[in-house]
């Protein structure tokens, strides 16, 4: 068992031996804090209402060293920690041990990986675990597809990306993302399963641009394919099929008035053509869940120096499964401020409704659930 256990998290530790035998640079340290206040109310199905309140903390420490001119290695170590957490593990395993990532108490290694670089080249590699993000842009930076440990989670891309760039105007995007049979480090919601032998790659492709166009600073167009991982009857049934998700990201700005103060609009939209039945997402009847999801952001950036705020409206059909952000079958309404008192620290508070779109045949009301936080986050 021990020796299964460490076949599937040598391969990437594997990757800094180099950087041993070569005889490093002396690596540089760095890290990153985020600790608030966290507070949240939920209205069941049923009608009976619950509540919980915590001090959160998420703590981040690295190191990364450059092996040559073209090479790179970096690593790190990540914790999330709360006042209510039941005990305290070290997860060194290959996937997370949720859908969504790390629980309370938990602590990882959430980067490991080598980066190669020719300068002045349009392309580069990553390879090992690593962090992916490809949020829309905006004070509460939020994705529909892939956006590796937002707020205080803790989750990874253990695998290959591949950037090129090309035309001085676009960045292309290939990654390539080893999962495990007991899971992935990424976020994939039920009935996504990892049991069949063809869901062991999955692979996420982007285009990026990467000069602005007019007021437009952010244009971006994915399409995930995950083989053999829908469980479209439950997890239980034999049958599986592949998941696909298809996303576009737009994000404009401009400036108001002469102050420095500047407007910010964005919108992303998203399709599965592959979902589940509804029942097996609780989503009510027994048709093709929804694959359809979209966010909506409206922004204000330094109204006064320094001080952001920002709205978002989201809605994920219950046959969206892959945001960190939105739960499947969800509409979300949230407000963020955002105080950057310091050049690596800021201020920020969050107030946040979810609700179900469509329940479960027989149940009294769709669940509703409120939260806020008041957080800081700093970088040292």
């Amino acid at each position: 068992m021990l020796r299964r256990c460490a076949a599937k998290i040598v391969w990437p530790l594997a990757l800094l031996l180099p950087a041993v035998a070569a005889g490093v640079e002396p690596p540089k340290y760095f890290g990153d804090a985020r600790f608030g206040f966290y507070a949240s109310e939920r209205e069941a199905r049923d009608g009976t209402e619950t509540s919980e309140e915590a001090l959160k903390l998420r703590l981040r420490l690295g190191a990364e060293a450059r092996l040559s001119e073209r090479w790179q290695a970096r690593g790190r170590l990540a914790g999330r920690f709360t006042t209510e957490q039941d005990r305290t593990r070290f997860w060194l395993k290959a996937w997370a041990p949720t859908p969504t990532g790390l629980e309370d108490g938990d602590a990882t290694i959430d980067e490991l990986y080598l980066h190669y670089a020719v300068p002045g080249a349009d392309w580069s590699l990553r390879m090992g675990r690593f962090q992916s993000k490809f949020a829309l842009a905006g004070v509460a930076s939020k994705s529909l597809d892939r956006n590796d440990s937002p707020n205080v989670d803790i989750t990874w891309t253990e695998g290959i990306h591949w950037q090129y760039r090309f035309m001085d105007e676009w960045k292309s995007h290939l990654v390539l993302q080893r999962n495990v049979s007991s899971g992935s480090g990424q976020t994939a919601r039920r009935p996504l399963t990892f049991d069949d032998d063809s869901s062991v790659i999955t692979t996420f492709a982007a285009l990026e641009a990467a000069t602005p166009l007019g007021p437009l600073t952010q244009r971006l167009f994915a399409v995930t394919w995950m083989p053999e991982t829908l469980a479209p009857d439950g997890i239980s049934a034999d049958r599986r099929k592949d998941y696909f998700a298809f996303t576009a990201k737009l994000f404009a700005e401009w400036p108001v008035g002469t102050s420095g103060m500047r407007a910010g609009l964005g919108g992303e939209a998203g399709y599965a053509p592959n979902t589940p039945i509804e029942s097996v997402v609780n989503a009510g009847g027994n048709g093709s869940a929804d694959g359809v999801a979209t966010q909506f952001s409206m922004n204000l950036f330094d109204f006064s120096p320094g001080h952001n705020i920002g709205f978002v409206y989201g809605s994920t059909g219950a046959g969206w499964l892959i945001s960190p952000d939105f739960r499947n079958n969800d509409r979300l309404l949230e407000i963020r401020y955002q105080w950057k008192f310091a050049k690596n620290w800021s201020i920020e508070t969050r107030l946040r409704r979810r609700e179900e779109s469509k329940t479960p045949a027989g149940t009294r009301q769709a669940r509703i659930d409120d939260d806020f936080y008041f957080r800081f986050t700093g970088r040292f």
